[in-house]
Order: C-alpha cells, then sequence, then structure tokens
C-alpha cells in the first residue's frame, strides 16, 4: 500500500531543490555590477603574479591603497570562464549553492521533520531570492554551512572535520571579506561549549576549541596584507563616502522598498524566536547564540541577510519541528506538505517570470560599451558609479574610468566633494570637467539616485554635449568640439530626432527603462509613443495608463479620455 505521506515528502523535498536549482539558474546579471570587473582583476592577477594594492582601474585616484580582500576568488572565476564561458561560472554558481543548501538541509534533517523543513525552506529560500548572482560571497555561504554544519556534529560528538575549519578560514581570508564570521561562529560555540563544561571549563573538547580558534586566527593572517587584510572588514567602512542598498540596515530597506525578501527575514525572525522562546527548557544555548548574533547582523545590512539563511536554518527548522510535535500536529502533516508543495511551485513560476531560467547575460550596456570601442571614441570618460566596473570590464587598460563601484577605492572626500556635487550643480560638473578635460560621457540612466537623476536633466539638455548613443540601458555623450565633429554629424540624437524604434526597446522592462530615461530627462513629448508601446504589451499596467493620461491631459489632447477611464475603469 502506498504511503501517502512518504510521497508528499518526496514531492516536498524535490520541490524544495527545484527551487533552489531555478533561484540561481538564470541569465547573469551581475556582469553589469561587479563580476566583470573581478574577471578584469583575476586576469591581470594571473598575468602579473601579483595582487594589485592600489585602485588601478580608475585615472582619478589609481595611487589609492586599495585591499582587495576577494582576489582569489576573482582568480578563480577568470579560470572557470576562461575554461568555459559565462556558462561555466554560471554551472559553478548553481552547483556551489546547491552543495551550500544540501549540507544544512540534510543536518537539519537529523532533528527536523519535512513539515519544519518545508517551513524552513520557503522562508529561507525566500529571504536568498534576490542575491542569486555569481559573486564572490557564494563562497563565504558554502564556508559558513561548513562550519555550522562540522560544529552542530562537533557538539553532540567527535569528529575529526573540526580540524579542517582552519584550512577554510585559510582560504576564507582571500576570497571574501566575510572571514570574520568564521571566528565569529567558533567564537559562539565556544561559548556553548564553556557553558556546557561549566562543571570542568578545562576538558578535551574546550582544549580542541582552543586550537582550532588559534590556528583559525592565525589564518586570517595569511594573506597579501597580513595583518591589515586581517582587520580590514572592521575598518572598512571608515573610508566608504558613498551609500550602497545593500548596506543599508534592513528597516532602511523595508521602509522604502516594501521587498518581499525583507518581509520573508522579517516571519522568519518572527518564527524563530518564537519557537526558541517554546522549547527554552529543553533547547539548546548555541541556538540562541546563533539566532541572536546572526539576527543583529542581518539587521544592521541587508546583504547579511544571507549569513541568517545558513546560520540559523538549522536551530530553526529543529526547534520550528520540536514546537509542531508539542502541538500534536501530526494529523495536519499532511495538508502542511500539500500546501508547502503548492507554494513552492508558485514560488519556482514567479522565480522564471522574474529572472528567466537558463544561460545567457543581462545585455545592459554591451552594446553600448561595444559603440564606443567600435567608434574609438577617446577619454578622458566620465561615467556613473553604477556602470564603472562594467567599464573597467570592457576598456581597462585603454581607456580608464573616472569612479566605478568600489567606494573604499576612492577617498571618502572624492564622493561627498566631488563625484555627488557635480552632478547637483552644473556650475560644479564645469569645473571638475575643466580640470579632467572630459571629452565623453558614458551613463547608464538606470540610476536612481538624486543626483544622476539631476545630472541627467541638465546634461542632455546642456549645448555644449551632444547625444551619440541611446539605447534601453545608457547613454554616451561627446564634447563639442573639433576632435568629435565627424562622429557628432554621424550619430547626433536629439528630442526631435528621438526614435523608439532605432533603440531596439522590444521587451516591456527595456520599454520602461526607456520611459524612465524620457521623464529623467525632461523629454515629455516623447514618451506618449513609449507608453502606448507598453501598453499593447501590458494593456492593464496601471502606471503607464496614469502617466499617459498626465501627460495627454497637459497637451490638451482628446486622447486623454480614453486613457483616463482606461485607467478609472483597471486601476481603482
Amino acid at each position: 500500500m502506498l504511503n501517502v505521506q512518504k510521497i508528499l515528502s518526496a514531492i516536498v523535498s524535490f520541490c524544495i531543490f527545484a527551487l533552489l536549482l531555478v533561484m540561481f539558474f538564470h541569465p547573469l546579471y551581475a556582469l553589469m555590477q561587479d563580476l566583470g570587473l573581478h574577471l578584469k582583476t583575476g586576469e591581470i592577477i594571473l598575468n602579473t603574479h601579483h595582487v594589485p594594492k592600489t585602485n588601478l582601474f580608475s585615472y582619478t585616484y589609481p595611487a589609492f591603497p586599495f585591499i582587495n580582500h576577494h582576489w582569489l576568488s576573482e582568480v578563480i572565476f577568470f579560470i572557470i570562464y576562461k575554461l568555459s564561458g559565462f556558462n561555466g561560472l554560471l554551472i559553478v554558481a548553481v552547483a556551489t549553492a546547491f552543495i551550500t543548501f544540501l549540507l544544512i538541509f540534510k543536518a537539519a534533517k537529523k532533528t527536523a521533520d519535512i513539515g519544519a523543513l518545508a517551513i524552513a525552506s520557503i522562508l529561507y529560500l525566500g529571504i536568498l531570492f534576490e542575491r542569486t548572482d555569481v559573486r564572490p560571497e557564494i563562497f563565504s555561504s558554502l564556508f559558513l554551512s561548513i562550519f555550522i554544519v562540522v560544529l552542530y556534529k562537533f557538539r553532540e560528538k567527535f569528529t575529526k572535520w573540526i580540524f579542517i575549519l582552519p584550512l577554510i578560514e585559510l582560504l576564507w581570508v582571500n576570497i571574501h571579506i566575510y572571514f570574520p564570521i568564521g571566528i565569529a561562529v567558533l567564537g559562539l560555540f565556544f561559548l556553548d561549549g564553556l557553558w556546557q563544561n561549566r562543571k570542568k571549563l578545562w576538558c578535551k573538547y574546550t582544549g580542541i576549541f582552543v586550537i582550532v580558534i588559534f590556528l583559525s586566527l592565525l589564518a586570517t593572517l595569511i594573506n597579501p596584507n597580513f595583518i591589515n587584510g586581517a582587520i580590514y572588514p572592521f575598518r572598512v567602512f571608515q573610508n566608504y563616502g558613498y551609500t550602497i542598498e545593500e548596506n543599508q540596515n534592513i528597516f532602511f530597506i523595508w521602509n522604502y522598498f516594501h521587498k518581499m525578501t525583507t518581509l520573508y527575514f522579517f516571519i522568519a525572525c518572527l518564527i524563530l524566536f518564537a519557537v526558541l522562546i517554546v522549547n527554552f527548557k529543553k533547547g539548546k544555548i548555541i541556538d540562541w547564540l546563533i539566532a541572536i548574533f546572526f539576527t543583529a547582523v542581518s539587521i544592521s545590512a541587508e546583504r547579511n541577510t544571507t549569513l541568517f539563511v545558513f546560520a540559523t536554518f538549522i536551530p530553526f527548522a529543529g526547534n520550528l519541528s520540536a514546537t509542531l510535535q508539542k502541538l500534536n500536529a501530526e494529523r495536519i502533516k499532511k495538508y502542511i506538505l500539500i500546501a508547502s508543495i503548492l507554494f513552492l511551485l508558485l514560488q519556482i513560476g514567479q522565480s522564471i517570470k522574474e529572472k528567466g531560467f537558463g544561460f545567457g547575460t543581462e545585455k545592459g550596456a554591451k552594446n553600448a560599451a561595444d559603440f564606443f570601442l567600435r567608434e574609438n571614441i577617446k577619454g578622458p570618460l566620465f561615467n556613473n558609479f553604477d556602470i564603472g566596473s562594467y567599464l573597467d570590464y570592457r576598456f581597462y587598460p585603454k581607456i580608464k574610468t573616472f569612479v566605478d563601484a568600489r567606494p573604499e577605492a576612492y577617498p571618502k572626500k572624492f564622493f561627498k566633494k566631488t563625484y555627488i556635487p557635480m552632478q547637483e550643480n552644473p556650475k560644479i560638473f564645469q569645473k571638475v570637467s575643466e580640470k579632467y578635460k572630459f571629452n565623453s560621457i558614458f551613463f547608464a540612466y538606470t540610476d536612481q539616485t538624486p543626483w544622476a537623476i539631476s545630472f541627467l536633466r541638465q546634461i542632455v539638455n546642456n549645448p555644449n554635449w551632444k547625444i551619440v548613443y541611446l539605447d534601453d540601458y545608457a547613454i554616451i555623450l561627446l564634447k563639442q568640439n573639433p576632435q568629435n565633429a565627424m562622429l557628432i554629424k554621424k550619430f547626433l540624437i536629439t528630442q526631435n530626432s528621438f526614435n523608439i524604434n532605432n533603440l531596439n526597446a522590444d521587451s516591456f522592462n527595456s520599454l520602461m527603462r526607456v520611459a524612465s530615461f524620457l521623464d529623467k530627462a525632461g523629454w515629455i513629448n516623447q514618451e506618449v509613443p513609449v507608453y502606448q508601446e507598453i501598453l499593447s504589451k501590458n494593456p492593464d499596467f496601471c502606471p503607464a495608463l496614469y502617466n499617459l493620461s498626465v501627460i495627454l491631459v497637459n497637451q490638451k489632447s482628446p486622447a486623454a479620455n480614453i486613457y483616463i477611464n482606461l485607467f478609472n475603469s483597471k486601476c481603482k
């Protein structure tokens, strides 16, 4: 006779890892962020047999000291890329994520039933949803999972795997800035061990911990910058002049963006501490220590929520399982499993819809960079923060960038006194332009900062700068001078000559980016055909209906009433 519960359990497990696969196996988007820079740096390190210790890529501060805390991951990425291209990078990232989650899932399975594991997986994979690109932090997640699994196992009985942790710490200190987390986890388990052995503090258990912690601390010194590299994570924000979303605290993120990943985090935290309280008498001190520490770390910065996932999954699932047993939830276990299957299937569909599925890379600024190189456009180049790292990848060493996405690689005052003010104030931009003799501008107009929006509005209407390239991601402008005269004559784009058909903006998201640019540039009349094209793809898209209605009303167009009525019927 078929065991329905076993079949449901198997389906749940399959759906969990199917969701994990779908979440990570999508076209590469990080190439427009940091991945390109990582690949270029890895290439330089392999060619020179030296880890650069200065900014290197930017002409503004090429000699500024820079501690590269992820140089080994860059070398690994570049080797994989040379052997198997971007598809190989994606396969390695997916495999790493799969192994990482499998480690903690199997470990949690020893103390948790499938119902608790299903609930934990739904919430925790929901937290991970946005951070699934190829980044050095994938190795930190793997190393953290190994630490957690080995130390929980060692807590129950001796295992020789404990002695591999200093070796992992040696890799970690050269692969990603999160390496102090390994020391922190060792410290938490050591405190737990002291409590467990409080009647005899010095014993084999605590003795081994002292050795492992000491060796791990020594391992952090084995990096290209010795002690400065070991303490760098605690000093990095002393020279950090630019605010990045992922470094903001979780409450800030929620107030501004209301992300589903943040909501999953809040729900997971509430359930985690609720089940810890329910099981307080029979609970483990280490579960509390890990929960408190990693919740606090994750609240401090959005990017740290990945640490929460892999550190607290085991105590979450174990204590939730114990709580469900106390509540005699066995009779509703089938319903929990069925609901979990349905929810996981919905998440799989949502992930494919939002991120796609399969190989490939985001087009992003590729076509713009191709144009820049093909037409042999000269610098000095002004570019914005968001696109800098991709331009390092495409242009270095032929052309150096003005700035890239490494705030720690520039003086703090550079962002506060130069980069931001020059975009807010045309007079300051003119002074900086004269200082550096800007000849070209390469700007990713997806930049949502107030200063970027202000800059776009003034620069596209500045008679001294002419648009020669525009697509659904980036804009290129050239200084009006004899050197650029031929290119400007050949490729000039003005407000009146703008034509959406020349942009190859055929997808919904592409059209939305173009509409955003036109709004920022103040090219209101040109927005009408873009919004009409958006509505041809999604007739019920309320923001497009509203914006188009407003524009047509201001133009006193007879068509305004049509879109007002559509908005009122579909969106109110």
